[in-house]
């Protein structure tokens, strides 16, 4: 195991508590740690060093680098004094070891670690701070305000072999802070401020934030029989909710934006449409995309994969989606930085099993104290309590949790087991729906895909849950016929799925959308032939160079053609007529021959 991996395991007062030395220097005793968060940190120092985060250094404790990483400025603090001096010629690392009554005499490196030394009792940087001129402490509270870095505006005189040796420079406010190793010039102007004098500038009583009591959650045991009863339900809901949407998806493709995935307005519709919540159709979405049940490109439609998804047991779907949902590379509401990928390239998976092993055997209804609860013990795994409540919603969602507790499904991903045989029986797919006088159909359970296909073609949906109701209308059914179908064929195909028999309403809203079905007829028409002569448009309707044409006879002085104004007009003056092009309004166009010139 890494020492990164042992620290995202650590629970949030020991990272509070290593954050707090890192603030004080990284080189601390234990009882400066107490004071600075205002309670007892050596357990929580001993668990770090337990982890091989602490160490002992010319006896102190010492902060390894890799909690440098995930905190770049502890407490809002910057680098300690110790790591700012580093970078100060031997003339002016003398200058502020005699401001601070050390000894000038000796190496760089003697003095430097005399000076650090210095700064690592914190006695001694309060007492320096009370020392400080009052212009110069609104100065270095102004940086720590500004996160530990402030500007020093106008110029400090002419330029000199030493900054802290020139005798004609300007008095400026910094100029003992700067001598006395508060600040640390960066650039000409810009200085940073030392990490422990930030914190000693801060407010009479400040305390690092620390909370030491975890969360009260309202825990209960959980009954094994109702936790598997209320996911299998999760579980069949969910499938059918995919079935849905790719179904929809596949008669008309959603659209994608360009900067990739799918958009709100998108989402919103599709979550009106299925009657769930938007992050519950990113959830499906994602889901698809991962066990490769749709392609998400210019547009969202199903692929061949999904169509031997539905050929597959209701218990299998469910395991096929709750392995991609395990395996998203991306986490809800994440916080997390830059360095979760930087250190693992799986972080996604680890926080979702994460979740259902902090959970254990315990189960709650009050998934937001039970996030709070679980970021305390491993906020770095998560990043935001957000991110821990987007998690239990989508366990939840798709029956990996039931009743609030882990189900057996969530067990088999934990331990990598069967998925499928966790789940348990399902069911079977409904093959037949009642259809009922009100004009809906009821089905009870998830539908075949022939059965979805046919209700989806000729109803609505009109809810959604442990039973699916479809309603009938005249423009479901007239949309069906739109696709092809005819009342005969309609009335066999829903006689054959009607658990029941078909209510005489259906029977004569599919009989009356039928008799008025195509009593209008819209026709494509690219340009029209007018005359007066009745006997000239006979002739070229008839004539037989003209039939690329398709010309149809509209009226006895109207004809219809398929081809455009200029090609109709072209092909009629080959064929040695001798037509007059005229425009919307009926008037003639003058066809003017244009004279080319260089």
């Amino acid at each position: 195991m890494s020492p990164f991996d042992q620290l995202a395991g650590l629970d949030l007062p020991t990272l509070q508590v290593l954050e707090a030395a890192l603030a004080l220097g990284g080189l601390v005793s234990e009882a400066e740690v107490s004071a600075l968060v205002g309670a007892d940190a050596t357990p929580y120092l001993q668990r770090a060093a337990g982890a091989g985060l602490v160490s002992r250094l010319r006896g102190r404790l010492t902060v390894n680098g890799v909690v440098r990483e995930v905190f770049s400025q502890p407490l809002g603090v910057g680098p300690a004094a110790g790591q700012l001096a580093a970078a100060l010629s031997v003339d002016d690392l003398k200058v502020v070891a005699r401001n601070l009554g050390l000894a000038t005499k000796g190496r760089k490196a003697d003095l430097l670690a005399a000076v650090e030394e210095f700064f690592l009792d914190m006695d001694n940087v309060h007492a320096l701070v009370k020392r400080m001129p009052a212009a110069t402490r609104a100065a270095v509270e102004e940086a720590d305000r500004g996160g530990g870095q402030v500007r020093r505006y106008g110029g400090s005189g002419i330029a000199h072999r030493s900054r802290f040796t020139d005798r004609y420079r300007r008095v400026h406010p910094l100029d003992w802070a700067e001598e006395h190793g508060l600040v640390y010039r960066m650039t000409w102007e810009d200085y940073q401020l030392a990490g422990q004098v930030a914190l000693a500038v801060r407010e009479t009583g400040y305390r690092a934030p620390f909370q030491p009591q975890e969360p009260p959650v309202a825990w209960h045991t959980p009954e094994p029989e109702s936790v598997r009863r209320d996911a299998q339900a999760q579980g069949i809901a969910v499938v059918g909710l995919l079935s849905a949407l790719l179904d929809g998806a596949g008669r008309e493709p959603l659209a994608t934006v360009k900067a990739g995935g799918v958009g709100v307005r998108e989402l919103t519709r599709t979550a009106k449409t299925l009657g769930v919540s938007v992050p519950v159709v990113r959830l499906l979405l994602a889901v698809a995309h991962e066990a490769g049940l749709a392609e998400l490109d210019e547009r969202v439609v199903p692929t061949a994969t999904y169509d031997r998804w539905l050929r597959l047991g209701l218990d299998q779907r469910l395991a096929v989606m709750l392995q991609a949902w395990r395996d998203l590379d991306y986490l809800p509401s994440t916080q997390t930085g830059p360095w979760v990928a930087e250190h693992h390239q799986n972080w996604s998976t680890h926080a979702r099993m994460a979740v259902l092993r902090a959970l254990g055997d315990r189960a709650t209804v009050d998934f937001e104290r039970a996030a709070q609860w679980i970021w305390w013990w491993q906020p770095l795994t998560f990043g935001g309590t957000t991110t821990v409540r987007g998690l239990l919603d989508e366990a939840a969602t798709l029956g990996v949790l039931g009743a609030g507790a882990v189900s057996p499904a969530g067990q088999a991903l934990l331990a990598g087991t069967d998925i499928a045989k966790a789940v348990g029986d399902l069911g079977e797919v409904a093959r037949t729906a009642r259809l009922q006088a009100d004009l809906t159909a009821v089905v009870a359970g998830t539908p075949s895909p022939d059965l979805a296909e046919l209700l989806g073609a000729t109803a609505a949906v009109e809810s959604r849950g442990t039973a699916t109701t479809w309603r009938f209308s005249p423009a479901t059914v007239r949309g069906a016929y739109d696709a092809g179908w005819t009342e005969q064929r309609l009335v066999r195909a829903l006689g054959k799925i009607a658990d029941g028999g078909l209510p005489q309403p259906l029977v004569y809203l599919l009989a009356d959308v039928a008799r008025r079905h195509g009593s209008v007829r819209v026709m494509p028409v690219a340009s029209t032939l007018v005359s007066d002569d009745t006997a000239l448009l006979a002739q070229i309707c008839a004539d037989k160079r003209l039939d690329k044409l398709s010309l149809r006879l509209l009226a006895p002085t109207v004809l219809a053609s398929r081809a455009t104004t200029a090609d109709t007009m072209a092909a009629l003056r080959k064929a040695g007529y001798a037509p007059r092009q005229q425009d919307a309004d009926g008037r003639d166009v003058i066809e003017k021959t244009r004279r080319h010139r260089a």
